[in-house]
Order: C-alpha cells, then structure tokens, then sequence
C-alpha cells in the first residue's frame, strides 16, 4: 500500500445497489482516531464525498501518506428480488397471494426447523398446505395450478407410504398420467414434485455481492446467506444432477486460474433447498478491492438443479453464519478477514433495502464494524445471541401490537436473511391479527387490509423496533385487491406447537439496521437511518 503511518484493521464497507456499476477509484491510509478503532475505506458512491469531509472536518483525521499502488474499488451488486420480483405464474398471470404467502410460508418452515435444530417436515407436507390453499380458489385458479395433478401426486403418495392427508382419496385417478410414466415406488420420484410447474415453496434469489477469485481474477456472484457458513463456487466441469452441465455461470478451476489449488478433501452440504458436492481448494480472493491471498474454501463439482438453472442469478455461497456449522471445517471468510488483520473482528453488519423507498444505493453489508450513517445512535441495543445451533437469534422482551401489550415476555427470534415473512407459532399469529382492524383468517393464512395502520413493536434489549404497517401488508391477494396476505404466517415445527420460537425475514429485518458478531456472539440492533 505504500508508505504509511501505522494504522488499525481495515473495516469496510460493501455498498449494494439493484444493478452493477463501476465506483470511482478510492483509497486512503487514516489514523486510528476513526470510528469504532478502525479507519474506514469507503465504497459507496453516493455517500463518498459526504462521509469523507465529514471524518476529515470533524475528527480531525490526517492524511498520513501518499496514495500510490492502492487497490481500485470494486462496485458490488445486489440483486433484490423479494423487491423486484413479479409474482407470476409460468403463463405470466398474477400470482394469486394466498399461493405466494404459502410458498414464503413454506420456504420459512424449513428454515426455521434447520436454525433451531428441529425435524423439518417433508416436501409432501409442505406440498399438503399448498394443496389446502389452492383449495379455496375459484375452479378457473385451481386449474391453472395444477391442483388435480397435485392431488395425484399426495394421493400416490399416500397409497404408497401409508401417510394419510386429511380430507384427501387415496384413488390416483388419470389426471396427468406423471406417476404412469415415472413407474411406482416407495415414493413419488423428485422429479414428478419439479413437473407441476408450481413451487413448494419460494424460490426468492435474496442479496448477490461480487468477489474476484482466480488468477487472473473472475467475478463470481455471490448469494449472501445468513443460514450457512460456507464459501463456494461452481468448480470448471461442475454437473448437475439433473442432467448436463451446471447452466450458465462462472466457474474456477486449473485452467482459469494460475494460483489454484485443489485439495483431495471432499466436502458436501444440504441446504434447505438443494445440495452440492466437490473438493477443498486454496486460491486468492477480493473483495471491493480488499485482497485476501491463498483463502480456503469449496468448489462444486455436483450441484442439484436448485443451484443450475440459466435463470439462476449467482454462481455460489457465501455463508455468514457462525464458524461451527461449517461443512468444510474452515474459518468463514468473515473469520479469514479477520484473522488476516484485514478487518477489526468478525462482525457483519446489514442495511437491507426496501425498494418501495427508492433508496437501495444506501444499502450496505458492512463487515468489520457497524456504519454510524445508518442508525440511530441511541437506538443501539447489544444482545446475546441465544442460538445455540449456529444462527443468530435474540430473546424478545415484549410484543406489542398497536396499543396492545400483547403479554409476551418469552419469546425469542431467529434472524435469517434468507427468509421473507414474520413466521409465529398459530396462537401467537392469531393474537397479532384479533388485534389487527379488518384481518381476517381463510382457514390456513391470514389477510390484512393493504392500507393497514397498525404497528407490530418488538422490545429487544429494553428498546422498541416497529415493523412499518406497509410491510405487514404483504402482497395483494388479487391483482388490485383493497386486501392483501399478511407478512405475519403460521409457521410451527416440533411436538406440539409449543415452542415459542419466531423465524423473522425481511418483513422485520429491513425495518432495522442489525448486525452480528461472531468473536463475542452478539447481536446488535438499532432503528436505521432512512
């Protein structure tokens, strides 16, 4: 970097934006009076010139050296698609909400099982409440989602495993002759769940950042999940394992890059939605700029079709979760900043966007630190994580809705980037919305009027953060409706739906700045800056 003044680790910041967009060259060598012990290089375009007078003007801070031979900054790319996605079926017709609820609802479920080591139910159990929704729809909409075909599928299933579905024959009928063609077994092949054309559950892409990998260096992007603690990419010769190459992605291996290297280590991971297999491999990585050498992590050789398709906007992981879940037994990559003096600790900071504001060039994942630009100073509140399973998770001191304390001293939420609703246990859901003017229950989810006034407070930490009405009022039922799918679902796992567990997606999550930290497990909340 030059010749320098001593400085503290690196903390920096990763700005996000809906499409990909070069930032200027930056770079500066600061001294350690800069915030939280750590100077900070910024590389958020709309916020450059700002945050730096204001350092420089109001600390005082020096420029401590000249500038040659620094990293260029590298603009980092989210692809928001809870925001920007249209609900659509295959044809290109509106989604209807009940559907769409249960399909986040569903994805939800699992999630929830897996952040608090519980048994998730089965894709045939999930696929029984998608059959339950569809079954209050006009005859016209249960057409267009194949619910005879799913009938087929839960009955065949049902005849073969001895499970019985409530209210559900057992007569297999001819209605789309897939079981025919597949044959009989023990259960329904896979591959007929993929042929209705209708998901289980969502298939949301989530927040992509780019990182250079390889030498000379390739942009691969990234899925961001706080529900995993692995890095990975496609490896060169990846196959899917339905049938053929791993679409079309980028991809690492010796014939791409000059400083990789691959292990005879085998690792493999099951995600809540799909899998993958391959080797242990060392190569040089960075990220906005940030240089990290001989970084271990996994390439896929084998991915499920989750992962494969041309439509799918990411070429790999990277996991934030804690260390301890790893299935390639390494430190996260978060760790390896860390351990390699690169940021002040294993901290990772979100301000996820909201698209309806307009404002998703102030979006930012910040690692190594948390960015006073984007909370309320005395909003902050610091916690202990109470996850014990790799997640991140905080006890809930009180609920409010509107001006009703809802009694509620109990509970705890589990964090997940990768979800979008609030998912309760059914009594607790069904509190939220008695205490909600004009919700209503259909039998399986729960409608709101879309211009809803009511506020949900959650206490954490002695402090109140509210969850914006707008964002209750999830998704209008029909193209236009005056009524909207609740963000709040039911969504229990274990004995007895007693457990007092919430699963909060992005119907909370960007509702508040939040970050986390591994060396301490803490979790930090605050009431963002908008």
């Amino acid at each position: 970097m030059g010749s320098c003044a001593p400085y503290t680790p690196l903390s920096f910041f990763l700005s996000f934006v809906l499409l990909p967009r070069n930032l200027f060259d930056s770079c500066l060598c600061l001294s350690p009076r800069a915030f939280l012990g750590s100077p900070i290089l910024m590389f958020s375009l709309s916020h450059h010139a700002f945050v730096l007078a204001f350092l420089f003007l109001n600390f005082n801070i020096p420029l401590a050296c000249a500038l040659p031979n620094l990293p260029q900054s590298t603009s980092i790319a989210v692809s928001l698609s809870r925001s920007t996605h249209a609900y659509t079926h295959r044809n290109g017709t509106y989604m209807h909400g009940s559907i769409v609820q249960q399909q986040h609802t569903n994805r939800g479920i699992k999630r929830l099982a897996l952040m608090t080591g519980r048994r998730s139910p089965s894709d045939y159990d999930l696929l029984w409440l998608l059959y339950e929704r569809m079954a209050t729809l006009s005859a016209a909409l249960r057409r267009e989602y194949e619910f005879d075909e799913i009938a087929t599928i839960l009955a065949y299933h049902s005849s073969a495993s001895g499970r019985r579905f409530r209210g559900l024959g057992t007569n297999l009928g001819s209605s789309s002759g897939l079981l025919r063609k597949e044959g009989r077994s023990e259960t329904v092949p896979t591959s007929v769940l993929r042929t209705t054309g209708l998901s289980i559950e969502s298939n949301d892409i989530g927040y992509i950042a780019n990182m250079k990998i390889g030498t000379p260096p390739k942009t691969f992007r990234l899925l961001i999940d706080s529900g995993s603690a692995d890095l990975w990419v496609g490896a060169t010769g990846c196959r899917s394992d339905a049938g053929g190459s791993c679409g079309n992605h980028t991809f690492l291996g010796h014939n791409s890059s000059s400083s990789y290297v691959q292990s005879k280590a085998d690792w493999a991971i099951g995600y809540v939605s799909g899998s993958v297999w391959g080797y242990i491999v060392h190569d040089d990585v960075s990220i906005a700029g940030l240089p990290l050498k001989n970084l271990t992590f996994g390439v896929a050789f084998n991915e499920s079709a989750e992962f494969t398709g041309n439509n799918i906007r990411f070429d790999g992981l990277l996991g934030l979760a804690k260390s301890e879940i790893s299935q390639q037994h390494v430190p996260t990559f978060v760790q390896a900043l860390s351990q390699a003096k690169l940021i002040s600790s294993a901290i990772v900071s979100y301000k996820l966007p909201r698209l309806a504001d307009g404002r998703n060039d102030t979006s930012e994942l910040t690692l190594g630190a948390m960015d006073p630009n984007h909370y309320y100073p005395k909003s902050l509140v610091t916690v202990k994580n109470v996850n014990k399973f790799g997640f991140w998770g905080a006890a809930v001191d009180a609920v409010k809705v509107g001006n009703q304390n809802m009694g509620w001293s109990n509970r705890t939420i589990v964090m997940d980037t990768g979800t979008t609703l609030i998912l309760a246990p059914k009594s607790d859901a069904q509190a939220i919305h008695n205490a909600i003017p004009g919700a209503q229950y259909d039998g399986n989810g729960f409608m709101v009027p879309c211009n809803m006034t009511t506020v949900l407070s959650l206490t954490i930490g002695g402090n109140a953060f509210t969850v914006e009405p707008r964002d209750i009022a999830f998704h209008p039922v029909e193209e236009g409706s005056a009524t909207c799918v609740s963000g709040i679902s039911v969504g229990t796992v274990g004995p007895f739906d007693l457990n007092t567990d919430w699963l909060v997606g992005d119907v909370f999550l960007k509702n508040v700045y939040f970050s986390t930290d591994e060396d301490n497990d803490e979790i930090s909340i605050a009431k963002p800056l908008h």
